[in-house]
């Protein structure tokens, strides 16, 4: 199954969201930016494509803090 991936990164000095190549934001915190990667790929997910988000923790390291429901097939 493709996954559509949005993934919260740090840079310039401000946090966004990226899927893609599209950027979203900047957000003020890495929380305020979490929350909206839920809340946009839930809004903005592909419909054929699983969305999962993932933040980087205090070392760097990708961690998915959200992922869609599995879809019936």
């Amino acid at each position: 199954m493709r996954t559509c991936w949005f993934i919260v990164i740090y840079s310039m000095g401000q946090w966004w969201v990226d899927c893609e190549g599209k950027a979203y934001g900047p957000f003020t915190t890495r929380d305020e930016a979490q929350i909206e990667a839920v809340r946009i790929a839930i809004t903005y997910g592909d419909a054929d494509r699983r969305s999962e988000v993932f933040v980087s923790d205090e070392g760097g390291s990708p961690r998915r803090i959200w992922a869609a429901p599995r879809r019936a097939a």
